[in-house]
């Protein structure tokens, strides 16, 4: 899990983590709500040669439907949700790699709820057989108060999102540090920064 504060931030280290990937031959899938051409020619800037990963079928970039105009996701938006971004992708354990970019609006009590139930339901579910390694990601304006405020809407949301994934990190701003926490750690440091 990423929890980001500047999107160009995330950006380099989601790429570098694609890019990592494709030169040891390794399958990766980029999933989000952004353009395809666009996130392809951002990949290209970032040195990741996207024409050639394409046609040797290393690198996949796919849109899927932007929930974040949604204010009240149904059970069925979650479930078709799952079905078009996780499922083509996690056939016999594949991709090596994953991507899948924030798609939820966050900002209130019944966003939050939705996005948590689509992760323990459908993302948690259908990618516990993926034998690779998959990065999702969220933006936070300020990490720190943010996570350290164990009674705000947010900080609980983080805090269960940790509780969900293996490995957290947390990009703020640029030259201002990034910190990665494996699943104990995180879990250990959260509970503790009160």
């Amino acid at each position: 899990m990423l929890f980001y504060e500047e999107t160009e931030y995330a950006r380099i280290i989601l790429f570098e983590f694609l890019k990592n990937g494709l030169l040891n031959k390794e399958r990766c899938v980029y999933i989000s709500e952004e353009n395809v051409e666009a996130v392809e020619r951002e990949m290209s800037d970032a040195g990741i040669n996207t024409e050639e990963f394409m046609k040797n079928e290393l690198l996949s970039v796919h849109q899927v439907p932007n929930l974040a105009g949604y204010s009240n996701i149904t059970q069925t938006t979650l479930e078709n949700l799952s079905q078009f971004a996780l499922h083509p992708w996690t056939k016999d354990g594949r991709p090596d790699r994953l991507v899948l970019r924030c798609i939820f609006k966050i900002n209130t009590q019944d966003q939050i709820r939705s996005n948590l139930e689509w992760e323990r339901q459908f993302r948690a579910k259908d990618l516990k057989l993926l034998q690779g390694t998959m990065i999702c990601t969220y933006p936070v304006s300020n990490i720190i108060p943010t996570i350290s405020d164990p009674n705000g809407d947010y900080g609980k949301w983080m805090s269960d999102l940790l509780e969900l994934y293996d490995g957290v990190i947390f990009a703020r701003k640029f030259w201002t540090g990034v910190a990665f926490f494996a699943r104990l750690i995180a879990t250990y440091a959260y509970k503790n920064v009160r």
